[in-house]
């Protein structure tokens, strides 16, 4: 079976940074991260954001079945609603993820409609894990999202944006493997310092 997805290459826009950032009580975690990068080897917090790469023109075969099957399953997680440090490395580093309640699993999604609870479930703090999301993308994508804690269709335009650009079935839906493609901006909690880059450590 062949699948064909039209993508639409993503706009260049300029890379902006937040003054601040604002990161709630987030537990740091015990599931270490190997720390390979796409834009540097180590975040040494010299360097601005890597400009857009273009998107893909076309997904077709096995690739975009394998596409079609991830976004599925990336559909099928419980909600993020949490967000916690999960450590690179050994310097101290780690980037702000949105996680699983109670957990130390980022194993979850989040999508549109995420206001902040989704259905009748009513525990846990969606709201952080949405706003980690978003803070981080206007940082690393220099998108300008409002950081609201509402997954709406700015936010969900903005994360198809990335998925295209890291050649991933652009479904609008965070989930595990958007999560390790993404580029994030890391933290140090011992110096309570931020990187000035991004790097694709998880």
């Amino acid at each position: 079976m062949k699948l064909r997805l039209a993508l639409k290459k993503p706009s260049g826009k300029a890379l902006v940074a937040i003054v601040a950032l604002v990161v709630s009580p987030i537990a740091v975690g015990v599931a270490a991260a190997g720390g390979h990068s796409d834009d540097k080897s180590t975040p040494q917090g010299a360097g601005a954001p890597a400009a857009p790469e273009p998107a893909p023109a076309d997904v077709t075969g096995a690739a975009g079945e394998a596409g079609v099957r991830s976004a599925a399953a990336a559909a099928a997680l419980e909600q993020c609603r949490s967000a916690r440090l999960v450590p690179v490395g050994n310097a101290g580093w780690g980037v702000p993820a949105p996680s699983v309640w109670e957990s130390s699993s980022t194993r979850c999604n989040l999508k549109y409609g995420d206001d902040p609870q989704r259905g009748n479930e009513r525990f846990g703090d969606p709201d952080t894990a949405i706003r980690t999301l978003q803070r981080n993308l206007n940082y690393c994508y220099g998108s300008k999202l409002t950081v609201d804690g509402v997954y709406g269709g700015n936010t969900r335009a903005v994360l198809k944006q990335v998925q295209q650009r890291h050649k991933l079935a652009a479904d609008g839906i965070y989930g595990p493997q958007t999560r390790s493609a993404m580029n994030w901006r890391l933290y140090h909690s011992a110096k309570s310092i931020w990187s000035t880059g991004c790097y694709s450590s998880l």
